[in-house]
């Protein structure tokens, strides 16, 4: 039995055409050799290395749902994870601190098993004072301040050469400090999540000259990543998707920007000048392959990306570039099924679509939509609704509602294309 809320939860997303941040194991459909792939990645971070990769979908093909599926994986095997949609105000870097609410949204979206829908940087602070305290009790007397200030200091030991980890760390004691004075808004906060922009407010607040801004956020993302694994966890995994974004730029130095810094932070995982750090960018086919506009524009990204001579059309997961296949007509099929017997469970009913006549329904979505157009978040949606409305209208007949019906003709193909964007 599936937890009620996660059901509904997860149900209603579905129906929305929304992947659900839980309860994705119990629709997991096909993607075997992806996952396996995922996880080789995961156990290399956990060791002190990583993973930069791109995965490459059509829209609706299933990219939203497999890196939420890697997450709570992730989460599950002790990773703290970040992600974050990009859009025209959060890209990699830009004239409007495009790279900065990157940041903060990864920032905001922070979480760990525990709180596993976003919000974990206190919590994750919380824990590492806590932790520095039972180290620091000396008998079953409370330890000092100044003890447990050693202790916080002395378990992120070696991260000084990592770039501002000397202001990271006097801004995270600041916090330590204001948390045991009941300090409610401790400008530390503001500093960690990348709201203070001033360096100014920086030294008169908290003594510190540095603050996070559009140009060095990827090197605050390593200090997590490190910081992460001095206080318990195995590393730290990002997600950026929609970054089709940047392949709509208009304006080509926009773009250019955007794909050199993507190419810097590709180059510093790779070549292992960063640990415990792993990056997933989400994005079309044509984000990644189009040669006017896409990452295969620019030379130094493409000549990395592109397809080896020897793969000869076959799919090969371990590289640089997944590209997710379409589901088979089977694989849809389990996948209708289950949505079925989801759709029952959560309603406590014994719906009129048996098996026959889900092959009838699929028969008919295949007959009407060219495979590749076909998209698990179009069908997983079209089914909950023919569901719901023969759950809430009992004289209404299968048979009358699928006839002659066309996804083709009920959908406008560009529902899902972000328009240009003109910057």
């Amino acid at each position: 039995m599936i937890p009620k809320r996660t059901l509904s939860t997860m149900m209603n997303a579905l129906s929305s055409g929304v992947v659900p941040r839980s309860g994705l194991e119990y629709i997991a459909v096909g993607r075997r050799k992806e996952t396996e792939t995922f996880v080789h990645d995961l156990e290399d971070t956990a060791e002190g290395g990583g993973a930069f990769r791109f995965i490459s979908g059509r829209f609706g093909n299933g990219k939203s749902f497999m890196i939420q599926m890697v997450r709570n994986k992730a989460m599950k095997e002790g990773f703290v994870v970040m992600d974050a949609d990009l859009s025209i105000d959060r890209r990699l870097t830009g004239s409007k601190k495009e790279g900065l609410n990157t940041y903060m949204e990864l920032v905001k979206n922070m979480s760990i098993y525990t709180r596993p829908d976003s919000g974990a940087l206190e919590p994750l602070l919380q824990e590492w004072i806590e932790s520095a305290k039972d180290r620091a009790k000396s008998g079953t007397e409370d330890p000092s301040p100044s003890a447990v200030e050693a202790e916080l200091k002395r378990s992120v030991s070696g991260m000084n050469t990592l770039p501002f980890f000397n202001d990271f760390l006097k801004v995270v004691m600041r916090y330590y400090r204001d948390l045991e004075e009941g300090v409610d808004d401790s400008p530390a906060l503001r500093w960690l999540r990348g709201e203070m922009e001033l360096k100014r407010d920086a030294r008169s607040k908290l003594g510190v000259d540095s603050t996070v801004n559009d140009s060095n956020w990827y090197g605050f993302v390593k200090i997590w990543a490190e910081f992460a694994v001095r206080i318990g966890y195995k590393g730290l995994i990002v997600f950026l998707d929609e970054a089709v974004v940047l392949y709509k730029l208009q304006n080509r130095a926009s773009r250019s920007n955007n794909y050199e810094r993507l190419l810097t932070m590709f180059n510093d995982i790779m070549q292992g000048k960063s640990s415990h750090l792993s990056m997933y960018v989400c994005g079309t086919p044509e984000f990644i392959e189009d040669a006017n506009r896409g990452l295969y524009s620019y030379e130094a990204l493409r000549s990395r990306l592109v397809q080896g001579k020897y793969e000869n059309g076959y799919d090969n997961y371990l590289g640089p570039v997944i590209n997710l296949r379409p589901l088979t007509n089977e694989e849809i099929y389990v996948l209708l099924r289950t949505i079925r017997n989801l759709h029952e469970e959560r309603y406590g009913y014994k719906s009129k679509v048996d098996d026959e006549k889900l092959q009838v329904y699929l028969g008919t979505i295949l007959s009407s939509v060219s495979s590749e157009m076909l998209t698990p978040r179009e069908i997983t949606r079209d089914l909950i609704s023919l569901l719901d409305t023969l759950h809430q209208n009992p004289e209404a007949e299968f048979e009358d509602m699928v006839s002659g019906r066309s996804l083709a003709a009920d959908r406008n193909p560009d529902d899902d294309l972000i328009e240009d964007l003109e910057v």
